[in-house]
């Protein structure tokens, strides 16, 4: 009798995991499916996503040296919305999911997903970027051990442009402090990096758009 008891209990408790696991997932699709775009008046009909690891929706987990040294191809990350790794640096969505659902949009892809559809936009951000080349980091005795795919080489990612699309330059230019501080450099000696950071994002920005 007891057996029958434990044997009834353990399948009532995989029943109760497995109702909340899809009740999760159902929740995650109701709220793409019921999202009221707040910027669907702006038109959008494409964004183009560049950026480090607060935009990345899946390129560095794609590239062999930064896949290597990612933790974002696995559990915890996205445990909270997708119920899997996406290679997002979150337990859920990032700042740009949620752009691209307001705007009425799918969620971007990865441009190095092969198989992904790009016909609303792509994301080109790439986590662990920087906003200064490698060339620049090496002349100052500094070394990105994750990812050569700078703002600069995102931009060279990125070729057409739309009058209709949003273009969004993520947050990026903080991972040179890092890489800096983590190498050696003084609080000051990053604090002088800042202005050249500034420059190249704005010089980005500038030349592409």
């Amino acid at each position: 009798m007891a057996l029958i008891i434990r044997s009834v209990l353990h399948l009532l408790v995989i029943s109760l995991i497995s109702f909340v696991v899809l009740q999760q997932e159902s929740d995650a699709e109701e709220v793409l499916m019921l999202q009221k775009p707040r910027l669907i008046n702006c038109k959008f009909d494409k964004i183009y996503q560049l950026g480090d690891s607060f935009a990345d929706t899946g390129n560095c987990i794609r590239e062999r040296i930064c896949g290597a040294h990612t933790v974002c191809g696995r559990f915890p990350y996205g445990m909270n919305f997708f119920q899997n790794a996406t290679g997002r640096c979150s337990n859920g969505m990032l700042m740009i999911d949620f752009i691209a659902l307001e705007s009425g949009l799918p969620l971007l892809n990865p441009i190095k997903d092969q198989n992904a559809n790009f016909r609303h936009g792509a994301n080109f951000a790439v986590a662990g970027a920087t906003a200064l080349p490698s060339e620049i980091l090496e002349n100052m005795k500094m070394v990105n051990p994750s990812t050569n795919s700078s703002l600069s080489v995102q931009l060279d990612w990125m070729s057409s442009h739309f009058e209709t699309t949003c273009y969004t330059v993520g947050e990026i230019g903080g991972n040179e402090c890092t890489h800096g501080l983590l190498e050696g450099k003084t609080i000051e000696e990053s604090r002088r990096m800042v202005p050249e950071v500034v420059e190249a994002i704005i010089h980005g920005v500038r030349v592409s758009f």
